[in-house]
């Protein structure tokens, strides 16, 4: 013999299976957030390594003004002695 339900044992119950209907609901909304969070992610390394692309020239740029600048100095006698 099954004992009959007591009211604490309804609602639970009924909070039970609000929760679950609930989380079927809830699980397409999780699905695109998480599509947005993954494209929102790839934007950003995308641009992230577009930026390291166009520093990395400026730093060759910087890099080599530097050398000739330091190449124009040694050769009108105010710089270091070349080695």
């Amino acid at each position: 013999m099954v004992p009959r339900m007591g009211f604490l044992d309804k609602i639970l119950g009924r909070a039970k299976e609000t929760a679950g209907d609930v989380a079927e609901k809830a699980e397409p909304m999780v699905d695109k957030a998480q599509d947005a969070a993954g494209d929102a992610g790839d934007k950003a390394s995308d641009v992230a390594d577009e930026a390291k692309e166009k520093l990395g020239g400026a730093k060759d740029d910087g890099a080599e003004a530097t050398e000739e600048a330091t190449d124009a100095a040694q050769g009108s006698g105010f710089g270091p002695p070349a080695a």
